[in-house]
């Protein structure tokens, strides 16, 4: 991992040692994620294995081992990484949901006239804790992709789980949470792929959805060159270049969204990484970054048999990242929260001088009091 530090050319700090993510105020006060398997820490596992314990012949999804714990990958994810650097316990969504809304027993399953469903009952629980409801399968729109996709919570469907809570609650939403959002390569890889304007656009409505509940910090993701993963590799030519065509117009599209959102959100902490060029970056010099291979799978999606060096491999399936991967993404995060604190922490400290000499000191009082209660992070 030296070698990613000095590939990247940013002053990255080791996951290993928590305390240092908190260098400056990163210190959230909860964690919440919504986005597909990229960052499902659990819900897709969740689900699967109780309906299977119904229905036998319903598969575990991932098949852990020798997938990790639930997640897609051969070990902790991105915001596993994350949520420890930032000393924070981030749990699953269906690890806190209930049968329904009048019981006690938690379940990862509701009953509706419709039959079985994905539970959003949660009777307050998300409202004060860190939670992923991030769901492996998922598209930005409603649902998700696969035999169960029509079952699988998309991004706007978990977006909507949570703020419902909060009406439930009678709450708004935690201004001093971080909120991630990490979506659109499910809906890429659909056979019949939509457009990046209404892809982008689920998006901007997922963020503005949390933003008007209180939301104020906000974590948003590109994607990686979807041309370039393994399973696209396997495609022919004009299959792998539209799909790189699509990454490229996504990403641009969400960029200048999200830089509309900066200029016309009052308050709003909105923080980009760049997971293209960071991809770019690793198939370009995969040795600084640790890999040997970069183009290939380590785990046989047939047998399930490993490679011997995972941690020498970018990819631990035909989609998803080994752990190594997703660990030097969890580093460019964490540098992208502390280059924007830095940003903040300066233009504070810049407009302080004019507050003072155009207010009074009784007035400066209370607003400083005011700001300390509203914003422990920024």
């Amino acid at each position: 991992m030296k070698n990613t530090i000095t590939a990247l050319g940013f002053s990255l700090f080791t996951l290993i040692l928590p305390c240092e993510a908190r260098e400056y105020d990163l210190e959230f006060t909860n964690l919440y994620v919504f986005g597909d398997s990229l960052s499902d820490s659990g819900n897709t596992f969740n689900i699967t294995k109780a309906g299977n314990q119904l229905n036998p012949t319903i598969s575990i999804i991932p098949q852990s081992p020798p997938y990790f714990e639930g997640r897609f990958s051969n070990g902790p994810i991105w915001v596993d990484y994350l949520a420890d650097s930032l000393e924070i316990d981030l749990k699953p969504s269906t690890d806190l949901s209930l049968v329904s809304p009048d019981s006690p027993i938690l379940a990862p399953f509701t009953i509706t006239p419709d039959g079985p469903r994905v539970s959003f009952f949660f009777n307050g629980a998300t409202t004060n804790q860190s939670v992923n409801f991030a769901f492996g399968g998922a598209e930005t729109g409603f649902s998700g992709i696969g035999e169960f996709g029509e079952f699988l919570p998309g991004l706007l469907t978990q977006v909507a789980g949570f703020t419902n809570d909060l009406i439930v609650s009678d709450q708004m939403a935690d201004p001093n949470a971080l909120y991630i959002l990490w979506s659109g390569a499910t809906d890429y890889l659909n056979i019949d792929p939509p457009n990046p304007t209404q892809v982008v656009g689920n998006i901007e409505t997922a963020l503005n959805s949390l933003y008007n509940f209180g939301a104020r910090n906000f974590l948003v993701l590109n994607l990686p060159d979807l041309g370039k993963i393994p399973q696209s590799l396997r495609l022919d030519s004009v299959l792998s270049s539209s799909l790189t065509d699509l990454t490229e117009q996504h990403n641009s599209v969400l960029d200048s969204t999200l830089n509309i959102l900066r200029q016309s959100l009052p308050d709003i902490h909105l923080i980009s990484v760049d997971q293209y060029d960071l991809f770019n970056q690793i198939l370009t010099n995969p040795g600084n970054f640790g890999f040997t291979n970069v183009t290939e799978e380590c785990l046989n999606g047939t047998t399930f048999i490993a490679c011997a060096n995972p941690d020498e491999f970018l990819f631990w399936d035909s989609t998803h990242p080994t752990t190594a991967g997703h660990q030097i993404l969890a580093e460019l995060a964490i540098t992208a929260l502390k280059s924007q604190d830095k940003v903040d922490t300066k233009a504070k400290t810049k407009s302080l001088p004019e507050a003072v000499s155009s207010a009074s000191l009784g007035v400066i009082g209370v607003a400083w009091l005011f700001r300390k209660q509203l914003k422990k992070s920024w």
